[in-house]
């Protein structure tokens, strides 16, 4: 069995998986579990190199495989079980192995002490690394190099069973932080989509990224674009009607083209243009368009009934003739993943309800989510069109 600890939000997390994973095998068996904050999916019979896929996957922390359950917490049996598997690490002699617990309490450091004590018996160097949280951050593990030496193993509980993992893999966090806060052209005042968002789009549209056209309509920093380029899509275009816009992507792209740790990137063409007439520069049939729209001008608290109500009308008036031009490009299969922004109307997000639209133009919804962060006064909506 395969766990992954999902990020911040679950849902799209493992919407993100199983699109991914099972455009490869319908057959597998997903298990999610949920306990005190803590969301873990469980993949039975996957045979996947987890290494790769979580370098595809943007919401998933860590992936490892389990490699013991019980019934019900038994002490000697766990760290006899843990014990055993960090005494056989290859590599340096010396023995490092974290511990961490999701959806259940234990005294770790107890736990570690005994372990370690089990392991010492070897002959081997031991070192216990601990946090202040149950759970250990991928900077830890990455950082104490856990999973080339002892190893992280953790503790998951679901409805019936406690089971004990060993993480194979872990998030990369530079990367990810990198491209994020690294990249030359960033604008706050517009609005950025996070790298990671950016990614588990492109992965919800289901479609495998060597075989696909790509085109951003509304490209702003050209995030999306990014990304599918490092997910190895075959063509990309991006298009907006900001030349601000088209020269903040443009410089991105040739710093991220600069990285010394990719190789070529895919053919892309840059156009300057409002997206109900991105069909007069591209003629050509879209495979995949993932974009995020226009989101109105930044906010810096909630908003009344009657401001949320002309800002919906005004966005309207640039949606509608968007997207009736923008699926004319898509060929009959392909998809689109959107993101529009959801406004914060007293204590709740008021969502701009596009479905009837999206559906009176011609597509079907396949999955929608909600996409924010705390205090955050403009949401995300998500929508997957086929």
């Amino acid at each position: 069995m395969t766990f992954f600890i999902l990020g911040s939000h679950p849902e799209i997390s493992i919407a993100e998986i199983k699109t991914v994973i099972k455009a490869r095998d319908s057959s597998l068996s997903f298990r999610m579990t949920s306990k005190n904050g803590c969301n873990i999916l469980l993949v039975e019979n996957l045979d996947e190199n987890l290494g790769e896929l979580q370098e595809r996957l943007a919401g998933t922390i860590k992936i490892g495989r389990v490699i013991g359950e019980m019934d019900a917490w038994n002490t000697t049996e766990a760290t006899a079980l843990i014990a055993s598997v960090a005494s056989e690490a290859a590599g340096k002699n010396k023995i490092e192995f974290g511990l961490s617990a999701y959806g259940i309490k234990l005294d770790l450091s107890e736990i570690g002490k005994e372990v370690k004590k089990q392991v010492k018996q070897t002959g081997r160097p031991v070192r216990y690394v601990s946090s202040r949280e149950p759970q250990l951050s991928s900077v830890i593990v990455k950082e104490n190099h856990l999973l080339e030496s002892g190893g992280e193993f953790v503790f998951l509980v679901s409805a019936d069973k406690i089971f004990i993992g060993q993480t194979e893999t872990v998030q990369d966090y530079k990367a990810w932080s990198k491209r994020d806060y690294g990249r030359p052209a960033r604008d706050p005042k517009s609005g950025m989509l996070p790298p990671k968002l950016a990614r588990m789009m492109i992965n919800l549209s289901g479609k495998d990224p060597e075989k696909i056209t790509l085109l951003d309509p509304f490209v702003g920093s050209g995030t999306i674009l990014m990304e599918a380029a490092l997910l190895g899509c075959k063509k990309l275009i991006g298009s907006d009607i900001s030349e601000k816009a088209i020269h903040d992507a443009k410089k991105n792209w040739n710093w991220l083209s600069n990285l010394s740790a990719l190789s070529a990137l895919p053919p892309i063409s840059f156009h300057t243009s409002p997206a109900q007439k991105i069909d007069e520069l591209v003629t050509e049939e879209i495979d995949v368009i993932v974009t995020e729209t226009y989101l109105g001008r930044p906010k810096s608290k909630s908003l009344s009934e009657m401001e949320f109500n002309q800002i919906k009308k005004e966005l309207m008036e640039i949606y509608e003739p968007s997207f009736v031009t923008i699926k004319k490009l898509l060929k009959k299969d392909g998809v689109m993943v959107i993101a529009v922004p959801a406004f914060k109307v007293g204590n709740e997000y008021k969502r701009l309800n596009l479905e009837s639209f999206f559906k009176k133009i011609g597509f079907n919804v396949s999955q929608t989510f909600l996409y924010h962060r705390e205090n955050q006064i403009v949401a995300r909506e998500i929508f997957v069109l086929t």
